[in-house]
């Protein structure tokens, strides 16, 4: 991360500087205010947590089969 004052890197939003991060930032944020204008705040922290859930599950089997095609003892992903 850069190691400028918050304020700056909240302009730099803003003022789409960065456009990847500016895309990202705002992006992201769209999503989460059209979710909460059709559903529950409870019901979209639960599939948010389910999405997440469901990315960690699946890097863990691919590594898991990643380490058994290749006969390797990497040990576990997360560590």
């Amino acid at each position: 991360m850069d190691s400028k004052p918050w304020k700056e890197i909240v302009v730099d939003l803003v003022y789409w500087r960065d456009t990847q991060r500016s895309g990202v930032v705002f992006g992201a944020s769209l999503f989460l205010l059209l979710s909460l204008s059709v559903c529950s705040i409870v019901s979209v922290c639960a599939y948010i947590a389910l999405a997440l859930l469901s990315v960690t599950i699946s890097f863990r089997i691919y590594k898991g089969i990643l380490q058994a095609v290749q006969k390797s003892e990497e040990g576990h992903p997360f560590k």
